[in-house]
């Protein structure tokens, strides 16, 4: 795989609205494993002050959408299903997720997550499927050009 187009998918997805929002960090360490951070952002705590579930499924779709595309260089991947299996609350810290392709398919793209606080502690796993979409990589914004 080349370096060039992790650079391309990783620029890309940090400038969409959402990765903006969160302030996230992606990393590709190689084809096929991604990892996502996320600083705590107080504002998404739930009414007992815990970071909302939801922003853990974001960290872990996000995370395995870019290892899946890391090993898809033409097109773009777009999220299947994805299902998440929350186990413990995350409080003032933030997380990050760490993810990896366990199949790859013609059309279909078979990853799973892992949710880490920054403390080190597993507070989330999952798996989802990534389909390998018409949409060329360099028709999405940010793909080819800064």
């Amino acid at each position: 795989m080349n370096e060039e187009h992790f650079e391309k998918l990783r620029r890309s997805c940090l400038g969409a609205k959402i990765s903006r929002y969160m302030k996230s960090g992606i990393e590709i360490e190689r084809a096929g494993v991604a990892k996502v951070s996320f600083p705590f952002h107080g504002e998404l705590t739930q009414n007992a002050g815990f970071l909302h579930g939801a922003i853990l499924f974001e960290a872990a779709d996000t995370a395995a959408f870019v290892a899946a595309n890391s090993v898809e260089e033409t097109h773009s991947v777009l999220t299947a299903d994805f299902f998440i299996r929350l186990l413990r609350p995350v409080q003032y810290e933030g997380i990050y997720a760490i993810a990896e392709v366990v199949h790859q398919g013609r059309t279909l793209i078979t990853v799973r997550a892992d949710v880490y606080s920054d403390s080190g502690k597993l507070v989330a796993t999952g798996q989802g499927t990534y389909i390998v979409s018409e949409i060329p990589l360099k028709d999405v914004l940010g793909y080819e050009e800064p």
